[in-house]
């Protein structure tokens, strides 16, 4: 079964190529892993292959980068991927530059911007120094954070499928004659979205995904703006209840956790950064009255913080391995966890004692949610089947299932109506939140589906994972409405964006907006040009985020031009030329 690490979202590197070990004289003044390579492996790397995930093969690829030693090791121990001095033989160099999108490392992309795999190279090339093993890079101010956001890199085609039929003329000679339209913007590999969360009031769609948040704002139908310059991949939202705030969590991975609080008016950073986990923060929830957080971490531990003052108030560590997901119950007395120890457990919250461990599991646990009427408690993980657990009782009455791949995240809907799951396996499936009846599947995504959503009036589910891409599906039908990407710059505070609808009609940032262009079966439609730049309709697609009918887009047919340009009378030799035909007077 294909593997899924939910919570680095496709940044594995497997870096298994042999190469002889050869030295090579340090130069003068060269980069050095601690000071220059080190931060960049942390953000792009470490969250898969650090010592800590060594013991898991089918996440690390029985590699370590988060330290000199580790990386001189190699695969296994075995096979090394430095060889000092010789970059272009070195594994690690290569993958960074591989022309294969199979090959490109990291894995799922973005690519690691040009100034950074020229140092990797220089530092290669200088003979590898370790430099200073006692300098703390995170410490020492050259965060994850502080280096700049990757620019898009605009090198592969992202294709947005459309209902629309262009007519078999205008389509490529060896394209099926059905094929249909799709809207394509070069402006990929995208990075994986690894989370997403309605607020509270249904207005704001906050979506994670590589050091950035983008916040769309569902009245306007467009992109509000994006938080960005976080430490790495962000691995989970929280709007607090009220709606005022929206925690995000991540880290540094192999080096520190934390989770920064952000004023939803002015998305401004407010409050202390919650920091005092030694890994990758996976997940963060607020307590009914937003007083309290909870923290569950790749450390193995579980931690309750006192908001705003972000003073910690208890640690959590009976678990052995990864906490991949907590939730507090509605009546604030209980908080759950659960692990990829195969386990979940409930604490007292105001004791900090462990009241029970739900066991039953046999592979990692990596979706857990929490009823909202507190009545119910619901977890799956590598086992694709969800379990419903008394959390009172810790019974397990039933379970039952639908997905054939890892369960990567379940919510509730708000009035308890709907369970919603999300899956490596391409989809996401609604379950009556009652019956456990699977109600419908919604399709669409092209990869591994890490993160689901589900709006507070129940209207919308958005889900979003490895292929880059948020959509947002109409919860009573499954029908898909909406495709939405985006890409946060250093410039602005607003990011690249668009949003696609299935009828063919689009609205985008003024730069990618002129970048849209027609294809169909993976071939470019020439003749489709002008008449794709017709499509930028912000009003249809506005129609859609308001849930209003839309009819599709109107083809051009063979003999019109792929215009709304006004057509000309063709030329008549009688009109040509007032000299042209004998007998017509100048």
């Amino acid at each position: 079964m294909k593997h899924v690490n939910f919570w680095s979202a496709g940044l594995l590197l497997l870096l298994a190529t042999a190469a002889g070990a050869q030295t090579a004289k340090p130069a003068a003044g060269a980069p050095n892993y601690a000071k220059d390579i080190r931060p960049i492996l942390q953000a792009r790397c470490a969250v898969c292959h650090s010592e800590k995930t060594l013991s898991t093969p089918a996440l690390s690829g029985a590699l370590a980068l988060d330290t000199f030693a580790a990386i001189k090791r190699g695969t296994g121990g075995t096979r090394p991927v430095l060889i000092p001095g010789k970059s272009a033989e070195s594994e690690l160099f290569k993958r960074l530059v591989a022309s294969s999108a199979s090959k490109l490392m990291p894995k799922g992309g973005p690519a690691l911007p040009a100034a950074q795999i020229a140092l990797v190279k220089s530092w290669i090339e200088a003979g590898a120094p370790a430099g200073d093993p006692k300098a703390d890079s995170v410490k020492s101010g050259n965060s994850p954070a502080s280096l700049p956001m990757p620019p898009n890199p605009a090198q592969q085609q992202v294709l947005f499928p459309t209902l629309l039929k262009p007519p078999a003329e205008m389509l490529a000679k060896d394209s099926p004659k059905d094929a249909a339209l799709d809207l394509a913007l070069k402006v990929g590999p995208l990075p994986p979205v690894t989370s997403v969360v309605f607020s509270p009031d249904g207005k704001l769609l906050a979506v994670g995904g590589y050091r950035a948040v983008t916040l769309w704002d569902l009245p306007t139908g467009k992109a509000l703006t994006t938080i960005t310059h976080l430490p790495g991949p962000v691995q989970s939202l929280a709007f607090r209840p009220d709606g005022a705030q929206i925690a995000v969590a991540g880290g540094a991975p192999g080096a520190s956790g934390e989770v920064e609080v952000f004023d939803t008016k002015t998305f401004a950073k407010i409050g202390p950064t919650i920091a005092g986990h030694s890994d990758v923060v996976m997940s963060v929830a607020w307590n009914s009255d937003g007083k309290w957080l909870a923290t569950g971490s790749q450390d193995k531990t579980a931690r309750l913080w006192q908001w705003p003052e972000g003073k910690e108030l208890k640690v959590f560590k009976d678990h052995s391995d990864a906490v991949t997901r907590v939730a507090f119950s509605p009546d604030n007395k209980a908080l759950y966890t659960a692990s990829m120890d195969h386990n979940l457990r409930r604490y007292d919250t105001e004791k900090g004692n462990l009241i029970r461990a739900f066991t039953g599991h046999n592979e990692g646990v990596t979706a857990m949610a929490f009823s909202p009427k507190n009545d119910l408690l619901i977890s799956a993980g590598s086992e694709t089947e969800l379990r419903r657990w008394n959390p009172e009782t810790g019974n397990n009455p039933n379970k039952y299932g639908g997905h054939s791949a890892t369960v990567t995240e379940i919510v509730f809907s708000k009035d308890t109506k709907f369970i919603v799951s999300a899956s490596g396996d391409h989809t996401i499936r609604i379950w009556d939140g009652n019956s456990n009846d699977s109600l419908r599947t919604l399709k669409g995504a092209t990869d591994w589906v890490y993160a689901v959503a589900i709006s507070p009036d129940d209207k919308w589910t958005a889900g979003g994972g490895a292929d880059g891409m948020v959509r947002l599906w109409d919860t009573a039908t499954g029908r898909l409405r909406l495709m939405l990407l985006s890409w946060p710059t250093d410039k602005s505070a607003m990011p690249e964006w668009a949003a696609i609808t299935p009828e063919g009609y689009f609205d985008a940032s003024a730069a990618w907006a002129k970048m849209f262009h027609p294809s169909a079966a993976e071939k470019p439609l020439p003749r489709l040009a002008d008449f794709v730049q017709t499509l930028r309709k912000p009003e249809n697609v506005l129609k859609s985020w308001q849930d209003a009918p839309l009819d599709p887009a109107k083809m051009p047919t063979p003999t019109a031009p792929p215009t709304t340009t006004p057509v000309k009378p063709p030329v008549t030799p009688a009109t040509k030329s007032p000299t042209a035909v004998k007998g017509v007077p100048k």
